[in-house]
């Protein structure tokens, strides 16, 4: 099973973005699950994740396939957050289905794509969809670390270990477990992720 394990050290790259972007522009796919606790998308002027590139790379990786979003911890501000997020995916042309946990208490930071009805990619982490952990070049950011798991296969393996910048120096590791010992392959992993989520007992989002 290869594995790229990532953490963020400097306030000038963030190894999830470019992870995130990679996992958006996958080619031959038919859907995208993105999953955060937080998305940082406030109306009116200042700083949002999708004005940050992450909308074109979605218009440009996604487009005419299925989004699946779950978020998050919905207290205080962050309802409305998630709620311009969904509804400026929308107003794009993105065909998006959101979703909240019952108890309003989803964490979990993961983006999956999905080729012929199969995971075949996913990026699992504690990198939110906020300015700290997606932006680059801001006076607030957080070290991070994400784990990128993707099924074994030369053009997946080519794809998904080429280098980042080699200029800025951040944490960066590849794995392959070991076969000799017993355990679920690769495609039963990102399977059992897939239907972790895909089975839960969710709410759609309401935008009212």
């Amino acid at each position: 099973m290869p594995i790229r394990v990532t953490l963020r050290t400097s306030q000038d790259f963030s190894p999830f973005r470019e992870l995130l972007h990679r996992v958006i522009a996958l080619p031959n796919c038919d859907k995208l699950i993105l999953c955060s606790g937080y998305i940082w998308e406030p109306s009116g002027q200042g700083y949002t994740v999708l004005n940050d590139e992450l909308l074109d790379k979605l218009k440009s990786g996604c487009a005419g396939q299925e989004i699946i979003i779950v978020a998050g911890k919905l207290d205080g501000f962050w309802p409305e957050h998630y709620q311009n997020f969904v509804r400026r995916l929308r107003q794009s042309g993105l065909q998006v289905k959101a979703y909240v946990a019952p108890r309003r208490n989803w964490h979990a930071k993961i983006a999956i794509r999905i080729r012929n009805q199969q995971p075949i990619a996913a990026l699992i982490g504690s990198s939110n969809l906020t300015g700290p952990a997606y932006g680059e070049n801001r006076y607030r950011w957080n070290f991070e670390s994400d784990v990128l798991i993707w099924k074994n296969s030369p053009d997946l393996n080519e794809y998904f270990q080429r280098p980042f910048q080699a200029d800025i120096p951040f944490g960066d590791m590849q794995l392959v477990l070991n076969p000799d010992i017993p355990q679920m392959n690769e495609l039963e992993h990102l399977q059992g992720i897939y239907e972790d989520i895909i089975n839960n007992d969710f709410e759609e989002l309401s935008l009212e």
